[in-house]
């Protein structure tokens, strides 16, 4: 084999590896940015068609037997209902009673129960007996601050915002017990109830925590090397953490053991984007809910 043969040769086996390397960097960039962008937007719920757009949104609920989202619209003074697909269906005043409402859940009976900021009350609405009664909640001689809302097995859990730690509520409305995170001096911002236990957000220690439902740790991580300020959190249906910041207008996912798994969405006003968000919930259709304060509405998201 003479010289040019040898050097056209190495030539070509050159060209055959940066091909092969090309290939390989084209597939990782490729598999990176499928698992950087896991999510698309679906739909956005705010208001149009009710006549007013959603003025400052703060709380989503999510009615499964109903197939409805329901939007605590805080600025409006107003609870705004969706159809699953995303098409507004109503705006429900409670006959112009309601003092900046900021979350609401549904019980068993059908009663909505509205956490009002504007009179610190836990507020149940019976529709069908066109029942409006505000309660200011008690343990003791000391009044709750009423924040976050959940419900299960006819307990009504509320977050209290001055302690940060999760009452439970009877149907007499009193006291029953305190989920209280011994691992969370400063309390708690958001939680979210799963089988397993509860999962809740320590905003200022920026770390998250399960508890089991007698309040017991199970396991707590740290996650203030990827999250600015966190405000809330969701658990997704293979036992991913998803934790929204607020500040940084993104959601930074974590593995039930706390290992950081990618970061996804930006700040921004168009469609897809974020502005000082403020709750994530996943909805029973493999939805990915955000509600956005800054946007004034609720962005959808689906795999």
């Amino acid at each position: 084999m003479s010289i040019s043969e040898g050097v056209s040769m190495k030539y070509v086996k050159n060209m055959l590896s940066q091909s092969a390397l090309l290939a390989v960097s084209i597939f990782m960039v490729a598999t990176t940015s499928m698992a950087a962008e896991p999510w698309a937007w679906k739909a956005t719920l705010d208001g149009t068609g009710s006549g007013r757009v959603i003025d400052m949104p703060t709380a989503l609920y999510i009615d499964a037997e109903r197939q409805r989202y329901y939007v605590v619209d805080s600025g409006g003074n107003r609870l705004v209902s969706f159809s699953k697909e995303g098409n507004f269906l109503l705006a429900f005043t409670a006959e112009e009673k309601l003092q900046i409402p900021y979350d609401m859940i549904r019980d068993n009976a059908d009663v909505i129960w509205v956490v009002e900021r504007g009179r610190n009350s836990l507020t149940s609405i019976n529709i069908k007996a066109k029942e409006i009664l505000p309660h200011i909640i008690k343990d003791g001689q000391k009044a709750l601050v009423p924040d976050r809302l959940d419900y299960k097995d006819g307990i009504i859990y509320v977050l209290d915002k001055q302690t940060g730690q999760i009452a439970l509520l009877g149907s007499d409305l009193t006291v029953k017990n305190w989920i209280s995170c011994a691992e969370c001096p400063s309390g708690i911002v958001d939680f979210k109830l799963t089988n397993d236990g509860i999962w809740a957000l320590d905003q200022l220690d920026k770390k998250v925590v399960q508890l089991g439902a007698d309040g017991k740790l199970i396991r707590q991580f740290d996650i203030g090397q990827k999250v600015e300020f966190p405000v809330s959190l969701a658990i997704g249906p293979a036992g991913y953490v998803y934790v929204l910041d607020r500040h940084a207008a993104d959601i930074d996912v974590f593995d039930a053991q706390g290992s950081f798994k990618y970061t996804f969405l930006t700040k921004g006003w168009q469609r897809g984007a974020l502005y000082y968000p403020i709750e994530i919930l996943f909805d029973p259709w493999g939805g990915l809910c955000v509600v956005e304060e800054g946007n004034g509405r609720v962005e959808v998201f689906g795999r």
